[in-house]
């Protein structure tokens, strides 16, 4: 980005801004930095009397300003995406109350190498070469598949005096109730992606692929943490699985047969294709596959 026209966006913009949100309306622009170490320029409008509002990346609006986007459009925009989320009910004093914050804990899985400067600061357990990372979400309106979260700190469990294992218990059991896995054919989710309907005469079949993530497909990679889950798709497939992470919010179900790892260096090598071409960095999860063998219950990352 132009630094100077980056300067130039949000100058603007906060003066539109400023002509539609409610007198007292604190206009706050802000780096954030989010997974992988990916950091961005955000916004976030806080109305007088509200003690905590969640952010909005830029950089998408700052591209559409550059090509030509109204920037009253874009406030418009912006205020439209804001509104909502001021109405979600957030409290930071129910959020610093435990009691009160804890049925809103859940966990999702990020890339531990990638993160390790990040992961110093938050509260996370080790899986493998990934990490569980925990966060609250916000109550959203009913149907509504738009998440919004606050990462937790290690200053927050300082505050509600929990220790990680407590948080991973609650987490484990809300983030199952709240975000219920979903398993769909690779052919479903192109005719879905595509609005296209030949694939659905396409029927599945052992050595198809699966997609594998959560209903709201917000950080559904977690779902191969969930309890008996990777176990459950084995037995259903008859088969042991590779896993495929396709990015933090979804991975791909490959069933193969007993030990057969013969295809790790072809998957790998094209994981990391895809990862550099196609994936967003925040949303990489990693660049090698996964096996799980279902004879020993185990999730592994495959030797060359």
């Amino acid at each position: 980005m132009k630094e100077k026209h980056m300067k130039e966006f949000i100058t603007k913009l906060k003066e539109v801004l400023s002509e539609m949100v409610e007198e007292g309306t604190r206009i706050d622009i802000h780096e954030t930095v989010k997974n992988n170490d990916v950091s961005y320029p955000a916004i976030t409008l806080m109305p007088k009397g509200i003690n905590g509002a969640p952010s909005i990346r830029l950089d998408g609006f700052y591209y559409d300003y550059l090509e030509g986007r109204n920037i009253e459009e874009i406030a418009e925009a912006i205020f439209s995406i804001s509104e909502p989320m001021q109405d979600s009910g957030f409290d930071m004093e129910d959020f610093l109350d435990f009691d009160s914050a804890k049925e809103n804990i859940l966990f999702r899985v990020v890339g531990y190498k990638q993160n390790s400067k990040r992961l110093s600061e938050i509260p996370h357990v080790r899986f493998l070469d990934l990490a569980i990372t925990f966060y609250y979400m916000l109550e959203r309106e009913e149907g509504s598949d738009v998440v919004a979260s606050i990462q937790i700190q290690n200053e927050h469990l300082e505050i509600w005096e929990v220790d990680t294992e407590t948080l991973y218990d609650i987490a484990v059991e809300n983030t199952v109730e709240k975000m219920p896995i979903r398993i769909r054919g690779v052919f479903e989710v192109l005719t879905e992606a595509l609005h296209i309907d030949k694939f659905k005469t396409v029927p599945d079949y052992k050595g198809s692929m699966y997609v594998l993530s959560n209903e709201k497909n917000f950080y559904g990679a977690a779902s191969i943490c969930y309890p008996e889950v990777l176990k459950e798709a084995a037995e259903h497939f008859d088969a042991d699985l590779y896993i495929i992470p396709s990015s933090v919010h979804e991975v791909l179900l490959f069933p193969v047969g007993k030990g057969d790892q013969s295809d790790v260096s072809y998957f790998n090598e094209t994981i990391r294709d895809i990862n550099m071409v196609h994936v967003a960095a925040e949303e990489v999860l990693s660049d090698h596959l996964y096996y799980y063998d279902r004879e020993r219950d185990e999730l592994m990352i495959p030797s060359l």
